[in-house]
């Protein structure tokens, strides 16, 4: 279903950042697992409302009135199709300092990993089944034509048909196989683009997806969080050493230990890879 989605995705010698809390940098180092959470549980909870707003915001370009109303049910009905389908989200960075992760994942405990982006994801492949990945896309123009090309290029290509073809024949007999092919996979992949597209308030993010669906229920597991359960499969990378090129220190975890503790346990593990402070400058 993925080769439908046009995402960009890392180049080689890219790195990926994984902003996280210090007990969470030990685990991931010592079981080669990282955690990928729930898509209703991350930290934008408005991502498929989101999709849905830029969607009929898309239909504005559509002149056809009589195509927008029958495209307007299938947008509404996105909503529904994907409360339905589990997606599991793993979520990194491609700035290796930036204030807003660290408020999020712990400035005072934080620290974030770097991996070598092509090596990371060709190990998770080799041990998961990747739905897709990608950069997650902040530009609503961009967003608006991905979803419009989709709708009028991609998928009506796939069903064998020019796109006002099969609009106009579910207008004159409601009901057609084509269009219900043509709505149906255009919801299910709108699903997959709520997963990258995010407001602009969140550019400074720079966040870069890996996205798995559907697991077996008996791979779910609960951890929790601030008072709530929180739903996650368990994602492994490598069975023997990870693809890491470095870390990076919190900004308020500036202390001497911080470092050099790391530094330790790094190299009672056999990581030989620079460890640095944060370059940000913040107000205690």
């Amino acid at each position: 279903m993925h080769r439908f989605i046009s995402l960009d995705h890392v180049g080689k010698d890219e790195l990926l950042y994984h902003y996280t809390k210090c007990k969470s940098v030990q685990s991931i180092l010592k079981t080669g697992v990282l955690y990928a959470t729930r898509s209703s549980f991350l930290n934008d909870t408005n991502e498929m409302a989101y999709i849905i707003e830029v969607a009929k915001k898309m239909l504005k370009d559509v002149k056809n009135q009589d195509y927008v109303c029958l495209l307007d049910q299938q947008i509404v009905a996105t909503m529904e199709d994907f409360a339905r389908t589990d997606i599991f989200v793993i979520s990194f960075s491609i700035n290796p300092d930036d204030i807003t992760l660290w408020a999020e994942f712990g400035e005072s405990t934080g620290y974030n990993i770097a991996f070598d982006a092509k090596s990371l994801i060709r190990g998770i492949n080799a041990h998961n089944s990747i739905y897709c990945h990608g950069h997650v896309i902040y530009d609503e123009k961009k967003q608006k034509d991905l979803i419009y090309h989709l709708l009028t290029e991609v998928i009506a290509s796939k069903v064998g048909k020019p796109f006002e073809t099969i609009m106009d024949e579910e207008l004159r007999h409601p009901g057609s196989p084509d269009f219900k092919a043509l709505s149906t996979k255009f919801r299910s992949l709108m699903g997959v683009y709520a997963m990258f597209f995010k407001q602009k308030e969140f550019a400074a993010e720079q966040e870069y997806r890996i996205v798995f669906k559907n697991p077996n229920k008996s791979q779910i597991c609960f951890r929790e969080q601030d008072g709530f359960l929180l739903p996650y499969i368990k994602i492994r990378i490598s069975e023997g050493k990870l693809p890491i090129r470095g870390m990076t220190v919190a900004p308020k975890n500036h202390v001497d230990l911080a470092r050099k503790g790391m530094e330790v346990y790094l190299d009672y593990l056999g990581y030989h890879v620079p460890i640095e402070l944060s370059q940000l400058k913040l107000r205690y």
